[in-house]
């Protein structure tokens, strides 16, 4: 195991967080109709979905 895979990990999912944040808010807010608020919590969550698939994908990358 390298002394990069947690950074790359740490990169990864913070990259995952905030692609789909600023995708999933905008076109919730703007397309869906939803109002900000929803907007925000849906970005939210989705965003964290993302890290944890990103974290999962990871891991079986990984072999762990």
């Amino acid at each position: 195991m390298s002394d990069l895979e947690p950074s790359v990990s740490l990169a990864s999912s913070i990259g995952a967080l905030v692609v789909t944040f600023l995708i999933i808010t905008p076109v919730a807010g703007t397309l869906l109709g939803f109002n900000w608020t929803q907007a925000v919590l849906i970005g939210g969550f989705s965003g964290s979905v993302a890290v944890l698939s990103a974290w999962l994908t990871a891991r079986r990358a990984g072999g762990d």
